[in-house]
C-alpha cells in the first residue's frame, strides 16, 4: 500500500470514529448548565455555610460575564466528552459513562481536591469539596451516558 492509501484510510476511520450528534451535544449544554442551577438550589445554603457566607454577600457576583463563562465551559466539556467517546467506539452506554467519569476524576477532581486541601491559600474541607465537585460529577455522568448511548445506537446501526 501506498503512503496516500494509508492516508485516505486513517482519514476515512478516523472521520467515521469521530462523528459527532451535535443536538445531543446541545442538549447536553443546556442540561450541564441547568443541572448547576438546580445543584445550588439544593446545596447552595449549605455551600454559603461552609464559606461562611450569605446570600447577600454573593448577590454583587452574579454578573452576566459569570453565566456567559459558565455556558462556554458547557459547550467545551459536552463537544469534548463527544469527541472522546466517539473516538472509544463504545459497544454500551456504560462505555461513555467510564470515559467521562474517568476525566472528572483525573482531570478536576483530582487538581480541585489537591488545591483546595493542600493550598496554603485555600484550605476547604471536605463537604465543601464534595458540594463543588458533585455538580461536575452528575453533569459528566449524565453527558457519558447520553452520549454513549447514542453512539452505540450508531455504531450498532451502521
Amino acid at each position: 500500500m501506498g503512503l496516500v492509501k494509508i492516508g485516505q484510510i486513517l482519514s476515512n476511520s478516523f472521520v467515521m470514529n469521530t462523528r459527532i450528534n451535535h443536538i445531543a451535544v446541545w442538549v447536553l449544554v443546556v442540561v450541564y448548565f441547568l443541572i448547576g442551577w438546580g445543584w445550588y438550589a439544593i446545596w447552595g445554603d449549605t455551600w454559603l455555610n461552609l464559606h461562611a457566607k450569605t446570600a447577600t454577600d454573593i448577590e454583587r457576583t452574579h454578573s452576566v460575564g459569570a453565566y456567559v463563562l459558565a455556558f462556554v465551559a458547557s459547550v467545551v466539556v459536552n463537544y469534548t466528552l463527544a469527541v472522546l467517546i466517539a473516538r472509544t467506539n463504545p459497544t454500551s452506554v456504560w462505555c461513555g459513562l467510564k470515559v467521562a467519569l474517568a476525566c472528572w476524576f483525573a482531570f478536576l477532581f483530582m487538581e480541585y481536591a489537591t488545591i483546595s486541601v493542600f493550598s496554603a491559600f485555600e484550605t476547604n474541607p471536605w463537604p465543601l469539596i464534595c458540594i463543588d465537585m458533585g455538580r461536575p460529577l452528575l453533569g459528566f455522568a449524565i453527558s457519558g451516558i447520553v452520549l454513549g448511548a447514542w453512539r452505540q445506537r450508531d455504531v450498532a446501526s451502521s
